[in-house]
């Protein structure tokens, strides 16, 4: 390594090092600052109030090889939402390519690349349905928290700390920067600094498990009036696609 690169380098950890001990909360383990909880709500009330929106979001994951080697895998997803009984979710990525419909009466699973799909009833909301999915079938929807009425509840369930970092700016948008810490994760979420809070990054640590793996995801583009017809939730089964049944979560 070059030395000029070197002390470059070095310049930069440093100014990261003191910038963090900056930005920690003075009453450490056990303390939610203030302003980092004013934010987050703010952000979640103004999505609960949001009667139909489409996210289109960029989102990454890491997987941990048996010779402890990181490897970044992404995807894309799109997600329309129309309450209250109204989800779909496409998800174009490395190693999923999947549709998913929920219509108000049955949630359809299907899988692009093997041409199966699966489809159960499902209760009469949106969250009851996703809630019954995760525990029936261990089906977690991308993005739901977010999509959830209650998320700030689900966000802050599990939460020992947090912490307001500061202002910083996202592909030209202004954000507040909020970092959390619970038992088992550790997460940050930009949040849009604007009268229309919403999210725009959200990064989460396993920091127990080998390598401190990361989910990654950019909330890009965010649509908070589309149009969402009722065909845009229902499954039509393409040409030649087999039917199978959902794995429950005792499988």
């Amino acid at each position: 390594m070059m030395k000029g690169t070197f002390i470059i380098i070095s310049i930069l950890c440093s100014a990261l090092l003191s910038a963090t001990a900056l930005a920690q909360d003075p009453g450490g383990e056990g303390v939610i600052d203030a302003k980092a909880d004013r934010v987050l709500k703010e952000m979640s009330e103004y999505l609960t109030n949001l009667e139909q929106f489409n996210i289109q979001a960029e989102s990454s994951f890491d997987m941990i090889l048996d010779n402890g080697q990181k490897i970044q895998m992404g995807r894309s997803v799109d997600v329309s939402v129309r309450r209250p009984d109204r989800l779909r979710v496409d998800i174009d990525g490395d190693m999923v390519k999947q549709r998913l419909f929920y219509d108000g009466k049955q949630i359809t699973l299907y899988g692009k690349k093997v041409n199966y799909y699966a489809t159960t009833k499902a209760p009469s909301t949106i969250e009851a349905a996703m809630d019954y999915a995760e525990k029936s079938f261990r089906l977690v929807t991308p993005a739901a928290d977010l999509i959830d009425r209650n998320s700030y509840g689900i966000l802050t369930e599990d939460i020992s700390s947090g912490s307001y970092i500061g202002l910083s700016t996202l592909s030209g948008v202004e954000c507040h920067h909020l970092a959390f810490r619970a038992e088992e994760t550790d997460w940050q979420i930009w949040i849009e600094n604007s009268k229309t809070p919403l999210p725009r990054k959200f990064i989460i640590t396993s920091k127990w498990t080998t390598g401190a793996p990361q989910f990654i995801a950019m909330l890009n583009t965010w649509d908070l009036s589309p149009e969402l017809e009722d065909s845009r939730f229902i499954f039509t089964a393409p040409e030649e696609a087999e039917k199978i049944d959902f794995l429950t979560s005792e499988n």
